[in-house]
C-alpha cells in the first residue's frame, strides 16, 4: 500500500439531490433515485459499514438507492465464501476452463456467447454523479489532538488466525483510486492501456491458477465454424448402417449403474460392505473449489500461465486492487476489488469479448471467492465475498442468487437475510421488508445529529456548534449512514 499522510479520518460531502435519472435496467427514464455523498477521503473501516447499510461507490462517488421509490430496487448481496457450495453450471464451467488451458480445444456447442453475469459495454449498477465536489479535500490534515477532542475515532481490529492484532484504520487511498477504479464511462474504452501506464503499490500481480487471482488466456481461433459452408442437410430417413438413436438419459442411467457394479465390486476386495460404497464415495469425492481451480495441467499445456504466489494473508494491505487475468502475455481480463476488514468486495469487471465463450463473468466470481477464502486463512474476520446489488426485478441480474449460501440486506433494518426465505417476497413485491420479525427497527438508526462531526473552512467541530439551517438534511444523511458512520466519518460543509 501507498504511504499516507492522515490515515484515521474520513471526509465526505454529501449530496441532496432527490431527482430521478435513466434506470440502467428497465430503461425508463427519470424513475431511477437513489441518494449521493462525494467522498474525498475513505477509510476501509467506514466504507464496510457503508457497505452494511446499502451504500455502494463508483469511483469516489458513494451512493445508495432509494429502495422504496426507485424503478428497480437494489439489495446488497453477499456470500459466504467458506461455506460455499458449488452448482452444477459453475462447476462444468472451471472445468471448461481447465481444458481449454490443458488442449486449447473448445467445443462448437461450446460457444454460448456472452456472460450474463457481466457487460463488456459497461457496468447499469453503478451510476453517474450529476454534480462532483468543487473542492479537493483528500490532502487535508488535521491535528491527532483536534481529531480525539472533536468525536471518538471509530478504529476497528482486525484478528489474525496467529492473534496478532491489528487496530490501524486504513483508508483507500483517493488517489490511487484514479488510476486503478474504473468507472462506467472508462471500461469500454482504453482501460487496459491505463493498466499498463499505471504501475502504483496496489496493482496485483499475476497468479498462477492455482493461486487464485490471474489468469491470461491468448491463442486458439476458438473453434468457431466457417461462415462459407452450408449446414448439412438433414437425412430424410435413419441411416440403416448405423445404431439406432439412444436417449440421453438411458445412456447416463447406464453409466452411473456400470460406475456403481464397479465401486460394489472394489468394495467387496477391500472386504467392506457395497452397500456402504455409494455414502461413502459421495462424502469422499466431493471436490472443492480448490480442487478445480489448482487441477494440475499436462506436462505440455496449451496455454501458460504466469506463475506469482502470494504469501499467506493480505500482506498488500487494504483497499483498492486490480485482480488482473493473464494468459500467454496477453491481459483478457480485469477485476477491480476492495479488501476490506471483513470482506471481498468485488467492484468491476471487464474482459476480452473475444474470451466470452470461456464465461468469464462467473469464472472471474469463483476466483474472487477462492481469493477470499485465501485471504480469511490469515484474517479470520474476512470471510465475506460481496457482489455488489441484487436486482430481483431485472432477470439478468438475478445470477447472482446462484451463490450459495447468499444472504439480502433488508432496507429497513439492515440485517442480513438468507436468500432463500427472500424470493418469495420478492416474488409478491418487488421492493419488500426482507427481515421477518415485523416489529424489528433499525438498531443503528437513532443518531443524535449535535454530535455529527463537520469539517468547515478547514476547521473541526460538532454540528450542534455548527451555524446552519439545514438540520432537514442533516438528518436525512444520519439516518441514510447510521449511528457508527455518523460519529465516525467528517461531513464537509461548505
Amino acid at each position: 500500500m501507498a504511504e499516507w499522510r492522515d490515515p484515521s479520518f474520513t471526509i465526505v460531502e454529501y449530496m441532496a439531490d432527490h431527482s430521478g435519472y435513466e434506470c440502467g435496467y428497465c430503461k425508463n427514464k427519470n424513475t431511477n433515485f437513489s441518494h449521493g455523498m462525494w467522498s474525498h477521503r475513505m477509510g476501509v473501516g467506514d466504507y464496510q459499514d457503508l457497505i452494511d447499510r446499502g451504500w455502494r461507490r463508483s469511483g469516489k462517488y458513494c451512493y445508495k438507492p432509494t429502495m422504496n421509490k426507485t424503478c428497480c430496487p437494489m439489495y446488497t448481496i453477499k456470500c459466504d465464501a467458506l461455506e460455499l457450495k458449488l452448482s452444477k453450471s459453475q462447476k462444468k464451467i472451471l472445468k471448461r476452463m481447465h481444458r481449454y488451458l490443458s488442449y486449447g480445444d473448445m467445443k462448437e456447442d461450446q460457444t454460448i456467447g456472452s456472460d450474463s453475469s457481466t457487460s463488456t459495454m459497461g457496468n447499469s449498477e453503478f451510476v453517474t454523479p450529476k454534480f462532483e465536489s468543487k473542492r479537493d479535500l483528500s490532502s487535508v490534515t488535521l491535528s491527532t489532538n483536534d481529531i480525539n477532542t472533536t468525536r471518538n475515532i471509530g478504529s476497528f481490529a482486525i484478528e489474525t488466525n496467529d492473534g496478532n492484532m491489528n487496530s490501524n484504520k486504513t483508508p483507500v487511498n483517493t488517489e490511487t483510486q484514479k488510476s486503478i477504479c474504473v468507472p462506467e464511462e472508462e471500461t469500454a474504452g482504453g482501460a487496459s492501456q491505463d493498466l499498463k501506464a499505471g504501475s502504483t503499490g496496489t496493482r496485483s500481480k499475476p497468479l498462477k491458477a492455482g493461486a487464485g487471482v490471474s489468469v491470461r488466456i491468448v491463442g486458439g481461433e476458438g473453434g468457431a465454424a466457417s461462415g462459407s459452408q452450408p449446414p448439412p442437410t438433414r437425412p430424410s430417413c435413419p441411416n440403416p448402417n448405423k445404431p439406432p438413436c439412444r436417449k440421453a438419459k438411458d445412456i447416463r442411467r447406464e453409466r452411473r449403474e456400470a460406475k456403481r457394479a464397479k465401486f460394489a465390486h472394489e468394495a467387496v476386495a477391500r472386504g467392506e460392505s457395497p452397500m456402504q460404497t455409494k455414502e461413502t464415495k459421495s462424502s469422499t469425492n466431493q471436490k472443492t473449489l480448490e480442487d478445480y481451480i489448482n487441477e494440475p495441467l499436462p506436462e505440455n499445456p496449451a496455454h501458460t500461465l504466469e506463475p506469482w504466489q502470494p504469501p499467506s494473508g493480505p500482506l498488500q494491505g487494504y483497499g483498492s486492487f486490480h485482480h488482473q487475468y493473464w494468459l500467454d502475455g496477453r491481459l483478457i481480463a480485469v477485476g477491480v476489488l476492495d479488501v476490506l476488514p471483513h470482506c471481498l468486495s468485488s467492484v468491476y469487471l471487464y474482459y476480452d469479448p473475444e474470451f466470452s465463450f470461456l464465461s468469464l463473468g462467473t469464472y472471474a466470481s469463483l476466483r474472487e471467492l477462492a481469493l477470499t477464502r485465501e485471504l480469511q486463512r490469515r484474517v479470520s474476520s474476512l470471510k465475506w465475498y460481496y457482489m455488489g446489488f441484487y436486482i430481483h426485478s431485472c432477470p439478468k441480474m438475478r445470477y447472482k442468487g446462484k451463490y450459495t449460501p447468499s444472504f439480502l440486506l433488508c432496507p429497513e433494518t439492515y440485517v442480513w437475510v438468507p436468500i432463500e426465505k427472500s424470493l418469495p417476497k420478492l416474488e409478491l413485491a418487488k421492493y419488500s421488508r426482507l427481515h421477518e420479525d415485523p416489529s424489528a427497527v433499525d438498531e443503528n438508526g437513532q443518531v443524535d445529529i449535535c454530535k455529527i462531526p463537520v469539517l468547515h473552512e478547514d476547521k473541526l467541530l460538532r454540528y450542534g456548534m455548527y451555524p446552519s439551517d439545514d438540520e432537514d438534511e442533516i438528518k436525512e444523511y444520519a439516518t441514510l449512514v447510521g449511528e457508527k458512520c455518523a460519529y465516525s466519518i467528517m461531513l464537509y460543509r461548505s
